[in-house]
């Protein structure tokens, strides 16, 4: 339901965003259609995964988005991990029944995707075996969701959502839950971006966008226009 919800919206809205990020002045779209497609394509992956029963360990449930979320980030740049991560996990907890926690997931899954889109495509850029620099760019990430998940339910869900359950031993417990969540994650995300062609065929294909090149190519044209006038 809530999966077919976002796709309609996704529908209406892109026609809106290609419009609002043109630049008047030469046409040229800062935001292609391409990596709004993208963009909307993995956010819906990322919500897709909450019909896939959760693996219970112990107490608590692993779940499957971080594998989609991860993915992302190494395919997209850090404005759309972000967009993936935290609107992607956001409904992912409305499709649920985890409401309460869409705002917490929002900032820590966007981070985690933004953090791991940054390291791999910036500053990890030069390196080679980008396999193995995916995988401390999102090791990275997941100290930040396990990190942040700790914060939250140990400081901060006390606080605002009025239940006793949470605390600094509820918080602990999660660890080890989104532990091994995160290493499910980078896993999953690893082997279908690199343990499989997928993402040297989307390459080879010039399938995938550049939001860095667009930018500079954005950036050049605005300042060829000004030339001329």
């Amino acid at each position: 339901m809530v999966l077919s919800i976002f796709i309609d919206l996704v529908i209406l809205i892109i026609p809106l965003l290609e419009y609002n990020v043109n630049v008047m002045k030469n046409r040229k779209a800062v935001f292609t259609t391409k990596w709004i497609a993208y963009t909307a394509m993995l956010t819906a992956l990322v919500v897709a995964t909450s019909v896939i029963p959760p693996v219970p360990i112990g107490t608590n449930n692993v779940y499957w988005c971080d594998g989609m979320i991860l993915l992302g980030a190494y395919l997209m740049d850090p404005v759309a991990s972000f967009i993936i991560g935290g609107l992607g996990s956001a409904l992912y907890d409305f499709g649920i029944g985890h409401i309460h926690m869409a705002v917490a997931s929002l900032l820590i899954h966007g981070l985690q995707a933004a953090v791991t889109s940054a390291l791999l495509h910036c500053a990890f850029r030069r390196f080679k075996r980008e396999p193995l620099f995916a995988i401390i760019s999102a090791t990275v990430g997941a100290v930040i969701v396990i990190g942040g998940y700790f914060l939250t339910y140990w400081l901060i869900f006390p606080l605002t959502a009025g239940n006793s359950k949470y605390g600094l031993i509820y918080a602990a417990d999660r660890v080890l839950r989104n532990v091994i969540q995160e290493i499910v994650g980078i896993t999953l995300a690893t082997v279908l971006c690199y343990g499989t062609t997928f993402k040297k065929q989307l390459e080879k294909n010039n399938l995938l966008p550049d939001f860095k090149k667009e930018i500079l190519n954005n950036k050049t044209n605005e300042t060829e226009v000004q030339n001329e006038e």
